[in-house]
């Protein structure tokens, strides 16, 4: 299979991180529960100049320094060995170097590295061929899974909500391993055209 897989929230633990930095920038006391990355700027009531001027001064630190989610080397090595393995992320190119620097140094394979700049994955999953995309922000998943790619999507605080077809809710890499090794048949192209009425 060709399985797609997100960077922050899903392989780093970026979210505490950024929200730390993000208060410390902004002075504010924002909690994990109340952000939502996709929107960072409504959340913290800043501008998009300043979120940019965040970035230009943190983002290098902010893509360098989380720590991998627990479990997340061993397991994309157990899928690597018999699967190939994009990493799909909305990291813009600029940090390309520190993100494979990153990936690289915690021991997490890949065949393919698409840093997309942006939150809009359907195209990616698309153009690839990716037989399932694993991800952690919901409205992702709800966009890519209306694409017809199934989504294992990394249980968070900030992607609670009703769950679409094809879209499943794991809550640890054991899980994303466990539903890939098996349950196979999920994410089988040919099946899913089958199951559509």
């Amino acid at each position: 299979m060709r399985i797609g897989v997100d960077i922050d929230g899903v392989l780093a633990d970026s979210l505490p991180l950024w929200v730390k930095e993000l208060n410390n920038y902004f002075k504010k006391n924002m909690s994990l529960q109340e952000i939502q990355l996709q929107d960072i700027s409504r959340t913290y009531g800043i501008t998009g100049e300043e979120l940019l001027d965040f970035l230009h001064d943190r983002g290098r630190f902010l893509m360098t320094s989380p720590l991998p989610l627990d479990g997340a080397s061993y397991y994309l090595n157990q899928i690597k060995k018999s699967h190939d393995v994009f990493i799909v992320s909305a990291r813009h190119e600029r940090f390309g170097g520190e993100t494979r620097d990153w990936l690289h140094k915690n021991s997490l394979p890949y065949d393919e590295i698409l840093l997309l700049g942006s939150h809009d994955k359907r195209e990616a999953c698309l153009t690839n061929d990716l037989n399932v995309l694993i991800e952690d922000t919901l409205k992702i998943s709800v966009e890519v899974s209306a694409a017809g790619v199934p989504v294992l999507l990394m249980d968070a605080p900030y992607n609670q909500g009703v769950l679409p077809g094809l879209v499943y809710r794991t809550h640890s890499w054991q899980d994303i391993y466990r539903t890939i090794a098996d349950e196979p048949h999920w994410f089988d192209k040919t099946v899913l055209k089958e199951l559509r009425f």
